[in-house]
């Protein structure tokens, strides 16, 4: 490929032309502004004490906790006309490296770590991959996007089958659980409010979550227009494990973490009316 060819097909375009289909029903997408006042000012107050706390980390921390206790019907995923629970709560969170390709990062057991242990890691796992560790399982990616199209799409279709349908792991970390419970991307940097996620096939998620630029905006509180910082969240599920209850109970959850930023710094507990 010439260098002008390179720079628009990078190894996830070139993926991404193997992983998606045309659209299909059984998807299901939203978006919401939170009140992120209490959180925004609790993240300040960890990063003057020496901590490195974003938005990123505050929202893999709550869904952590969320997934964890509140809704935990939601960490699962669809195989065979069934739905199976997870083995653990794992987030995973959308990184830009060098500039112009993503990377997946995980945090496992996020609904045990309080969010200063998730941040650290956090850190230290994205500072490796934006040094060139990627992981095993990521790395393949780059190496499946050299072979030339149509094969690409046929030995990503086997594989997933294999991985997804079948169950059976693949050398290199290549698992049903691969992506974790959940993913998270954060369009803020990029100047974005909004953005529906794309639910991947490649992916065996139940749903993917984004985050936008934290803000000030005006809202109604007892009849009076006042100015809060909040949170753009938007959203894209699959239908055949989500439905409005858990989604419901899912937002109850967010609310209470983002009101109660106190609460992630210890494990997950249940919601206060199971308490």
């Amino acid at each position: 490929m010439s260098k002008d060819s390179l720079m628009y097909n990078t190894s996830w375009r070139q993926m991404a032309a193997a992983i998606f289909n045309p659209p299909r029903d059984g998807k299901v997408s939203g978006i919401m502004d939170f009140p992120f006042q209490n959180a925004q000012e609790a993240i300040n107050k960890w990063n003057s004490e020496g901590h490195h706390v974003t938005a990123t980390h505050y929202y893999m921390s709550t869904m952590g906790h969320v997934l964890g206790t509140w809704v935990p019907e939601l960490n699962c995923y669809a195989q065979w006309g069934k739905v199976y629970q997870r083995p653990k709560v794992t987030i995973s969170a959308a990184v830009l490296v060098g500039g112009k390709d993503l990377t997946t990062v995980r945090v496992h057991d996020a609904d045990k770590k309080s969010i200063l242990e998730l941040s650290a890691e956090m850190n230290a796992k994205v500072n490796d991959r934006r040094s060139g560790k990627d992981d095993e399982a990521m790395a393949k990616r780059k190496g499946l996007a050299v072979v030339p199209w149509p094969m690409r799409r046929w030995i990503f279709q086997g594989m997933r089958y294999l991985v997804y349908e079948m169950g059976f792991p693949l050398k290199g970390g290549l698992n049903k659980n691969m992506f974790g419970s959940m993913m998270v991307s954060n369009l803020g940097p990029l100047g974005l409010s909004y953005g529906i996620p794309a639910l991947m096939p490649a992916s065996n998620l139940a749903f993917v979550m984004a985050i936008g630029y934290v803000e000030q905006k005006p809202v109604v509180r007892d009849g009076e227009i006042v100015i809060t910082t909040v949170l753009p969240v938007s959203g894209t599920f699959d239908h055949r494990v989500v439905d409005g209850v858990h989604i419901g109970r899912m937002t109850k959850g967010i609310k209470h973490y983002f009101n109660n930023p106190e609460d992630l710094l210890k494990p997950a507990e249940p919601p206060p009316s199971k308490r």
